[in-house]
């Protein structure tokens, strides 16, 4: 009987410190992996970050256009003209060709260039 309970005995001093080996090997694998991991969520969170300021500029910023465009008459104004192509009923609107304009002011400058001449 006292054989019996040695062995049991040694049998429990053996397999408790195999046990806690095994896991902690298991857990050293594990925590390699779980670092990376880790450090790929820190990543995204900080592009989460800049992306949630980059928005609230934008926020701020539309919010600062729907206040003037209530509050603002003069801005207003502007935007509707601008966008809208509206005017005033005593206005008269020129369209000028800017491509036409360029070429007549090489063709002044060609000209002054051979009066001096």
């Amino acid at each position: 009987m006292t054989f019996l309970l040695n062995r049991s005995k040694n049998w429990s001093l053996w397999f408790f410190p195999i046990l806690l080996g095994v896991g902690l090997i298991f857990l050293v694998f594990n925590g390699y992996q779980e670092v990376g991991k880790i450090k790929q969520l820190g990543q995204k969170r900080g592009n989460l970050i800049h992306f949630n300021q980059k928005l609230n500029w934008k926020n701020e910023e539309m919010y600062r256009e729907v206040s003037r465009l209530k509050n603002d008459p003069v801005y207003l104004e502007e935007i509707a003209r601008r966008e809208f192509g509206l005017v005033k009923p005593d206005e008269i609107i020129f369209f000028l060709d800017e491509g036409h304009l360029k070429e007549e002011a090489g063709n002044v400058t060609g000209t002054r260039s051979n009066q001096r001449r």
